[in-house]
C-alpha cells in the first residue's frame, strides 16, 4: 500500500523570468533525505505493517505515511535549495559567511534573534517540529489496534517522537545560550557552531550521538518514577541511574556545594517542581513534623487537585515544556535578583561540557604552537 519513498513530482530548471508563472519546485526523495538511518528502519516497518493487511488502522498508518512524506518532503527539499551555512557568497556588496552568522549571532541580543536566524534554520527548526507531528500522527492511528505488531510499532513510533522532542530540546537548550546576556564569550561561540551543524545536517541529526549525556537525563526523567520522600533527591537520583541514565550527569551536581544554584536547578530538574514551590514544602514538612511526603501531600500543600502531580512525564513533549517553564522562571529570578536557580541543569552541564571541550583546544593549540 504505502510507497517506497516521498516522491514529489519531477524536477526541472528553474527560470525565476518564466512568463508562464509555472515553476516545478521538488525533486525526487529518497527515505534517507528525509530520515534518519533509524527512522527509515521504523518506516519500512510501518510500510510492511500496511502491505500486510487492508484494515482501517493499516488505511490510518498509509494515510499518516502519505501526508508525512508530503510535507516533510517539501521543507527537506526547502532546506537543500539554500546553499550551506559554511558557503562564503556575495550579495549587494556584503559578504555572507559562516564568520558573519556567527557574528550577527551574537550581536542580535534576545529580542534580536529572531530576525537573524538564517532561513536554512527557520526551516530546519518548521522540520523539527513538524517530524514530531508526523511520529505523533502514527501514533494515534496505531492506538486503536491491540494487535502484538501495532504494540511493537507504537513503541518503535514512541522512541521516534522522544528522539525528534529531543532534537527541539537540544536546539533550544543551545539557542538559550547564544542570547544569554552572562554566558562566556567562548561558549557562546561553540554553542553557536553547534546549532549551525544542527541546522545545517537537520534530517540526520540524532541527539544520541550529538549530545549523549543530556539525551540520557531526558530520557531518564521521562520513565524514571517521582518519588517525593525526603525531599532530598536520593531516591530520584537512584532512580536516574537505575533508568540508565548517564552517571556524569548526576555526578555533576555531586560536585557543588549543597545550597548552590546548580543543585537547586537539579532538584527542579529531578522533582520537576519549581524551586518556589520545593522550598514551601520543605517548610510545610517542617511544620508538620514529617521526615516524608508522598505526591498527594505535596499537591496539598501547594493547593493542586489530588492527582495533579503525576509519577511519570511519560510524554517527551512535557519534558520539552518543562524545560520551557524552568528556564523561564530561571531568567525572572535572574531579571529581579531572587533566590533560586538562575539557570536550568541541562543548562549548567551543557556549559560544563563546552567549556571543556574549549580548554582541550587551547591545550592542544598550545601544544602544537
Amino acid at each position: 500500500m504505502a510507497s517506497q519513498a516521498p516522491q514529489p513530482p519531477g524536477s526541472s530548471p528553474i527560470d525565476p523570468l518564466d512568463e508562464s508563472g509555472c515553476y516545478t519546485l521538488h525533486n525526487e526523495l529518497s527515505l534517507k533525505q528525509v530520515f534518519t538511518n533509524r527512522e527509515v528502519n521504523v518506516i519500512e516497518r510501518l510500510q510492511a505493517f500496511c502491505r500486510s493487511a487492508n484494515s482501517e488502522i493499516t488505511r490510518d498508518v498509509f494515510s499518516a505515511l502519505s501526508q508525512g512524506f508530503r510535507g516533510l518532503g517539501a521543507i527537506a527539499t526547502a532546506l537543500d535549495a539554500y546553499p550551506s551555512l559554511h558557503d562564503r557568497a556575495k550579495l549587494g556588496g556584503i559578504v555572507r559567511s559562516a564568520d558573519t552568522l556567527m557574528r550577527n549571532l551574537l550581536e542580535a541580543g534576545e529580542h534580536g534573534l529572531e530576525w537573524t536566524l538564517p532561513t536554512k534554520g527557520v526551516l530546519s527548526r518548521s522540520f523539527g517540529i513538524a517530524k514530531v507531528n508526523f511520529w505523533t500522527s502514527l501514533r494515534y492511528a496505531l492506538k486503536p489496534s491491540d494487535e502484538p505488531i501495532a504494540m511493537e510499532l507504537r513503541a518503535a513510533v514512541r522512541e521516534a517522537i522522544e528522539e525528534a522532542v529531543y532534537t527541539r530540546l537540544a536546539e533550544e537548550l543551545y539557542a538559550s545560550f547564544v542570547t544569554s546576556r552572562v554566558m562566556d564569550i567562548e561558549v557562546k561561540r561553540r554553542a553557536i557552531e553547534q546549532i549551525m551543524e544542527l541546522w545545517e545536517g537537520r534530517v540526520g541529526f540524532a541527539t544520541y550521538r550529538f549530545c549523549p549525556i543530556l539525551r540520557s537525563a531526558w530520557v531518564a526523567r521521562c520513565r524514571a518514577p517521582r518519588v517525593f520522600g525526603t525531599m532530598m533527591g536520593a531516591s530520584e537520583i537512584a532512580s536516574l541511574l537505575f533508568q540508565d541514565c548517564d552517571a556524569r550527569f548526576v555526578e555533576w551536581f555531586a560536585q557543588v556545594e549543597h545550597d548552590s544554584s546548580q543543585v537547586q536547578a537539579f532538584e527542579e530538574f529531578v522533582f520537576d517542581l519549581a524551586f518556589e514551590d520545593l522550598e514551601k514544602v520543605r517548610g510545610m514538612m517542617a511544620e508538620d513534623g514529617r521526615d516524608a511526603v508522598g505526591p498527594d501531600e505535596v499537591a496539598r500543600y501547594l493547593g493542586f487537585p489530588k492527582g495533579t502531580l503525576r509519577p511519570l512525564l511519560e510524554d517527551p513533549k512535557a519534558l520539552y515544556s518543562s524545560f520551557r517553564t524552568r528556564r523561564t522562571k530561571a531568567q525572572y529570578r535572574t531579571s529581579l535578583r531572587m533566590p533560586g536557580p538562575k539557570r536550568t541543569a541541562e543548562s549548567y552541564v551543557l556549559e560544563g561540557l563546552l567549556m571543556s571541550e574549549a580548554t582541550d583546544d587551547r591545550e592542544l593549540q598550545e601544544q602544537t604552537s
